[in-house]
């Protein structure tokens, strides 16, 4: 599980890996179930979110891209294995 803290206005995004084939049917990717979003700590204006995600997704804090680089990911798999 990935936990990741936000405050108000902050976003997250969820998406496939850019190596994932688009013809991927959706049924193979949410093959070991939906992605779950669970609110593990709320304190003040801050929000702790555990994210559990078949491993073909990215979750990707949006405060980590710069459009002028290639996006720095944050990937479940990274996390678990720390």
């Amino acid at each position: 599980m990935l936990i990741l803290t936000r405050k108000p206005g902050q976003v997250l995004k969820i998406a496939p890996l850019e190596s994932v084939n688009p013809a991927t049917p959706i049924g193979e990717l949410f093959r070991d179930g939906p992605i779950e979003i669970v609110v593990t700590k709320i304190q003040g204006t801050q929000v702790r979110l555990g994210i559990n995600a078949h491993a073909s997704f990215l979750v990707l804090r949006d405060e980590l891209t710069d459009p002028r680089a290639e996006l720095v990911t944050i990937r479940r798999r990274s996390v678990m294995s720390k």
